[in-house]
């Protein structure tokens, strides 16, 4: 498994990468296609925490893909935290392809600040969820 997508409430979406996915084993194409579904099938807009500690996209043309999901009409927003430069490199990227998006869609260093972050999009959105037992979850 290299990454999980859990629905914590009707409008916020966590998402936990397990590992940076090899070249070629289409795990990011993948993902993108259950973003999309998801995005999809929502009534209401949805919001995305990206926890990118122990991985992350990595293809360029995926990251840009990614990019393009953030002008759907149901994504609200989204943030990732990681201390790794090169996937705060990669987040960049994605920032710059999502340009018209980019003040609702930031990159953190920590969980706390992803939280924060989220939080200054829509107020309320992450309070019913215990982020002691969804940030600990392996």
């Amino acid at each position: 498994m290299d990454y999980t997508i859990t629905k914590l409430t009707d409008e916020l979406v966590f998402i936990r990468w397990y590992c940076t996915p090899a070249p070629h084993t289409h795990i990011e194409e993948q993902y993108l296609n259950e973003l999309e579904h998801m995005l999809n099938e929502s009534p209401v807009p949805l919001y995305f925490i990206s926890d990118l500690r122990k991985g992350r996209i990595a293809n360029l043309r995926c990251i840009q893909r990614l990019s393009a999901l953030t002008q759907h009409k149901n994504w609200a927003g989204s943030t990732a935290f990681s201390q790794d430069s090169i996937t705060s490199l990669l987040v960049h990227s994605f920032q710059i392809f999502a340009h018209n998006a980019s003040s609702r869609n930031e990159m953190q260093t920590t969980p706390e600040q992803a939280l924060s972050f989220i939080e200054s999009l829509k107020p309320g959105l992450t309070q019913t969820v215990d982020w002691v037992k969804v940030l600990n979850e392996a």
